[in-house]
């Protein structure tokens, strides 16, 4: 069954098709038999103060026999946000309402110019209102919904045993043991978590969470390192400008006013790539992939590194050919972080499909119908003008099959 104008939850949205699984896909699963039941648990939640979260917008936060208590405050949402951000994770937490007003936990998610935006699990004490479906938060609305018999699963005014699990774009929850949602998305790849005090004053908020735990997955198995942090060992310099390595990074100087590469030796198909990488001049750089050098003459497709606002990080942009082929979302333009600081770039390559992703949001999912470069080598850049200077670290690389 496909309800396209579903209202019911308080959300401000207009319902896009959504997913609600049949008693085909739902079913109970003991919750020790998920994957990773042996990888060390941490504990996101002290039980004595705040410690390691902030509060973001107007919900009234504070703890009381080691449970965050949640409430209404000034009427606007609410979050109280952890510290750290996570990518793969299984994360656990009770939760208890004592009121009738609407919460949620966020997950892979940002804020963005002060609105918070991504996956939210949802949390109503109210049967039938999606406890355990997928929302996303000023998106596109609701993701997946529980079956029938999902809905069932809540247990209103009591404490309830929520599971999510986010393994690539697998994502999975869990109410009471039973298995409410599984299916994939990939509008996030890392980010944060939080809980959600929901906007308005009727009716009103309070959910308490407790036992909160998270196992850290970091970005999934099977990832190969390009750098060892040590040398150079597996690149080839091309051109006259610096390159080195210090404190575990590679590092790009530009002492000259021509382009410079440092490319890797093996050459790639279909692949992801992730790295971290920080600006510390105003020159332009990028990562270059399906691609072929001859000294410094490029072909190939380079996916955008400049942290100046408005030019384009993780935008894609073909060398030898067509100039720029795909430009990032403005969300996406508004988390690159200045000059000075570090950020993430992940790009997946699969045939003619990129997607590329800014610290962890995506930027830009392009099928290129025109493609020329299929395979070659992948390639640091600083850009020509002797400006340039770069810092990479943490470079890994998974083959796509």
């Amino acid at each position: 069954m496909i309800d396209n104008n579903y209202s019911g939850t308080g959300k401000d949205f207009i319902m896009k098709p959504v997913i609600i699984f049949s008693l085909l896909t739902l079913f109970i699963f003991p919750i020790g038999a998920l994957p990773d039941e042996d990888s060390p648990k941490i504990s996101l939640f002290n039980g004595t103060d705040l410690n390691g979260w902030h509060s973001v917008g107007g919900g009234k936060w504070t703890v009381e026999n080691g449970e965050i208590v949640g409430e209404t405050g000034t009427g606007e949402y609410g979050w109280l946000v952890a510290d750290q951000e996570y990518s793969d994770f299984i994360l656990e937490l009770k939760f208890k309402a004592e009121a009738n007003g609407n919460s949620g936990i966020q997950f892979r998610s940002h804020i963005i110019d002060g609105v918070m935006k991504g996956y939210q699990a949802e949390c109503d004490n109210r049967p039938g209102m999606h406890t355990g479906g997928v929302y996303e938060e000023h998106g596109r609305g609701w993701l997946a919904q529980p079956s029938e018999e999902g809905e069932k699963a809540l247990i209103p005014d009591e404490w309830n045993i929520y599971r999510i699990q986010m393994l690539g774009d697998t994502i999975q929850t869990w109410l009471n043991g039973r298995k409410i949602v599984d299916f994939h998305d990939n509008q996030s790849v890392r980010g944060i978590i939080a809980l959600q005090v929901h906007s308005g004053k009727e009716p009103p908020v309070k959910m308490r969470w407790k036992d909160i735990t998270i196992i850290d997955l970091n970005y999934g198995e099977d990832w190969t390192p390009l750098f060892n942090g040590k040398n150079l060992e597996g690149w080839v310099e091309h051109g006259q400008e610096k390159w080195s390595v210090a404190d575990n990074c590679i590092v790009g100087q530009a002492v000259t006013d021509a382009y410079g590469y440092l490319a890797t030796v093996q050459t790639y198909k279909d692949f992801i790539i992730r790295l971290r990488c920080k600006a510390e001049g105003t020159g332009n750089s990028g990562l270059f992939y399906h691609s072929t050098l001859d000294g410094v003459d490029i072909r190939g497709v380079q996916a955008e590194i400049d942290p100046t606002p408005g030019n384009h990080t993780a935008g894609l942009y073909e060398s030898g050919g067509r100039g720029w082929i795909a430009l990032p979302n403005e969300d996406a333009e508004k988390l690159t972080r200045p000059v000075g600081e570090w950020n993430d770039l992940y790009v997946r390559v699969k045939g003619n499909h990129v997607t590329t992703y800014t610290n962890g949001w995506k930027a830009v999912d392009f099928i290129d119908n025109e493609q020329k470069y299929n395979d070659g080598v992948i390639a640091l850049q600083l850009h020509s003008g002797g400006q340039a200077s770069m810092r990479w670290q943490s470079i890994y690389v998974k083959k796509v099959d």
